[in-house]
């Protein structure tokens, strides 16, 4: 009998994204639930031909396994209504467990980068022919979407540290981009967020194998009785760049594996992070037995992600309007280090939409600190969680006023609508726009192009 498998808030990027693979693995047919309210992912579930159903007790009646997001409780009426027929109920990171459990998994998590990173690891091993089951979390122009249903050994997935959930995995491959505090609203401080990535490392068994950035001074915390490869700028990585050169948004440079050269790379994105994270590829890829060549030449051809510097277009003016969804501090400061390599001679306007209350008070005077590659800051009201039921009295005006202090022109404007007025008044054609944020600020870019 074949199993029907239900997910509750199908329309989440990583939800979208099991429930296009679950079909193969499982042997399964689906349905899912979710909002009326648009998401990128529509045209992702329709193509792979799975319904889209307003949401109803009724929908899970006759479903073998509810699959549910984690932004939902057990009080959502269709979660509530599997519970009373008896019908099991996993959220999604338990469910990606039982799914990484069915093939050799591969797990791509760290504060930053995890996304960009898995992309490219996916873009390599599809054209190394390993046709690997793929779960990542942004739309992948190169690998056909957020998810891809593989036949091969492998699954590899991005895995996020968040409330613990990627404690449910049990990875062959570990790969760590790197270690820092965030989400305030469930970590303590950094200790709690260090030690929910050395609790990871334990569980990669003595056969696999881990990766970390060389230069995180926070990996020595990380214990295994896996092997360990570093990669990462400094002399010390196993696998490591020299002799970078920066070029509009694209990069050359020299790679070196255990001291050895191994040949040239050229990236087409922009930024040093993105290099971090192609060395992370090149550790994973070659440790899988893929050919040095053939992954210097895929990482040529990866052209980035969705919502990752990503290029929406020019307005009237001739200005350039960018979007990425660097949400942290750290993310923001290397995001606009990128833009500044790329575009040296643009006046760069970045449109900041700080996300939840809690990231923002907690890290306030590290966003303050993190603008120093832009030339004027404009810094939206603060897109809230569902999640967040404190009271917090940390505003968006709070942080303009911050980065002033800074020496940074910045100015808060709440409204996205009263922000696309103020840059169709100012723009000008030398003018790079650049929205930051992991909420809706993509839409001012949206608004103005022409």
């Amino acid at each position: 009998m074949t199993l029907h498998i239900h997910f509750v808030g199908i329309k989440g990027t990583g939800m979208s994204a099991l429930a296009q693979i679950s079909a193969q693995i499982e042997g399964a047919t689906i349905s899912g639930s979710d909002v009326e309210e648009s998401f990128y992912t529509d045209s992702v579930l329709k193509r792979a031909q799975i319904p889209v159903l307003s949401f109803s007790p009724k929908n899970v009646e006759n479903a073998d396994l509810v699959v549910t997001s984690a932004a939902y409780t057990n009080l959502h009426p269709e979660i509530s209504r599997a519970m009373e027929l008896n019908i099991p109920v996993l959220t999604y990171p338990q469910y990606l467990g039982r799914l990484l459990s069915k093939k050799r998994g591969i797990s791509v998590t760290g504060t930053h980068g995890k996304t960009t990173t898995t992309a490219m690891m996916g873009l390599i091993m599809l054209q190394a022919g390993l046709d690997p089951t793929i779960v990542v979390g942004s739309d992948v122009p190169s690998i056909g979407g957020n998810a891809h249903s593989g036949k091969g050994e492998f699954f590899l997935a991005e895995s996020c540290e968040y409330r613990r959930h990627f404690l449910n995995y049990s990875p062959e491959h570990l790969v760590i981009t790197n270690i820092e505090f965030d989400h305030p609203d469930y970590f303590n401080d950094l200790d709690d967020v260090i030690a929910a990535f050395a609790e990871l490392a334990k569980k990669v068994p003595a056969h696999g194998h881990i990766y970390v950035w060389d230069e995180d001074p926070n990996r020595k915390s990380l214990l295994s009785d896996a092997p360990i490869t570093t990669f990462g700028l400094s002399e010390s990585a196993d696998v490591r760049a020299t002799e970078i050169v920066f070029q509009d948004e694209r990069s050359s440079m020299k790679i070196m594996l255990k001291g050895e050269y191994v040949g040239d790379l050229n990236l087409h994105v922009a930024g040093r992070h993105n290099i971090i994270n192609a060395l992370a590829t090149i550790a994973l890829c070659c440790e899988i037995g893929i050919p040095i060549q053939a992954i210097l030449f895929g990482l040529g051809l990866f052209n980035g992600t969705k919502r990752r510097f990503e290029h929406i277009g020019s307005n009237k003016n001739g200005a350039l309007i960018v979007d990425d969804y660097a949400h942290h501090p750290t993310e923001i400061r290397t995001t606009l280090e990128g833009a500044r390599l790329s575009f040296p001679d643009r006046r760069i306007r970045a449109i900041f939409q700080p996300h939840t209350f809690s990231r923002t008070e907690k890290l306030l005077l590290e966003f303050s600190q993190s603008f120093q590659g832009a030339d004027e800051v404009v810094v939206a009201d603060i897109f809230a969680s569902a999640r967040e039921q404190e009271h917090y009295t940390v505003s968006s005006l709070n942080l303009a006023d911050l980065i002033l202090k800074q020496g940074i022109q910045a100015r808060y404007i709440g409204t996205l609508e009263d922000i696309g007025v103020y840059l169709n008044d100012t723009l000008a054609p030398e003018d790079l726009v650049l929205t930051l944020g992991a909420g809706d600020i993509y839409k001012v870019g949206l608004g103005i192009v022409s």
